[in-house]
């Protein structure tokens, strides 16, 4: 009877303490302002303004965005082209060239200077350079495997990354060791490789 007591009241809590994120137009232009439990806490000045994904937003007052706290706070400067919600502490940006990914102190995770970038997962942060080749950094912003696979990394676990050089497969550790070299026509999820016309289990 106390456990279920206390889930009750640490659901009742929650909702007591959630706060309602809205945003309002401008009757006579496009601007628009943020309310939060009923109070503004800004006046409209923004052109955009995103959900409030944990307790950040992005907004915009022009064609440039920056991020903003639940207390309407700039957390950044309005410098990105792209911005995005964060997703389990960090958020993927981007200018007129390139992206990069900020964690949850506006830091940027990697380099500033990719194509394409995506979010961690198991704690790796696949990038594409600009010549089109593909790497990852951990989110510490340590290389981890270089930047000379043809297609992104898939990531099924950190023992076991599946890469592709040269058109060909094989499998790396997130310390870019080979566990099979790139001699693999084709390598699936589930361990299944492909070489000189014959299906092996390599995991």
């Amino acid at each position: 009877m106390r456990i279920e007591i206390s889930i009750l009241l640490s659901v009742v809590a929650t909702f007591t303490f959630a706060q309602r994120w809205e945003v309002i137009d401008h009757p006579n232009n496009r601007k628009k302002a943020i309310v939060v439990d009923s109070v503004t806490i800004s006046d409209f000045v923004y052109t955009e303004v995103s959900e409030l994904s944990e307790n950040k937003a992005y907004v915009s007052q022009g064609e440039l965005y920056a991020y903003i706290d639940a207390a309407g706070m700039e957390l950044t400067p309005y410098i990105f082209a792209e911005a995005n919600n964060f997703s389990n502490g960090f958020a993927i940006v981007g200018d007129s060239f390139s992206k990069s990914i900020l964690n949850e102190k506006m830091q940027f995770v990697v380099p500033f200077e990719f194509q394409e970038v995506r979010l961690p997962k198991h704690g790796l942060v696949v990038v594409q350079s600009s010549s089109g080749t593909w790497g990852a950094y951990d989110t510490k912003g340590v290389l981890k495997l270089p930047l000379i696979y043809d297609f992104p990394p898939n990531i099924l676990n950190l023992e076991t990354i599946i890469v592709c050089k040269n058109g060909l497969y094989g499998v790396v550790n997130d310390c870019n060791e080979s566990r099979y070299n790139c001699g693999y026509q084709f390598i699936d999820p589930n361990g299944l490789g492909y070489q000189s016309g014959t299906y092996l289990r390599l995991f």
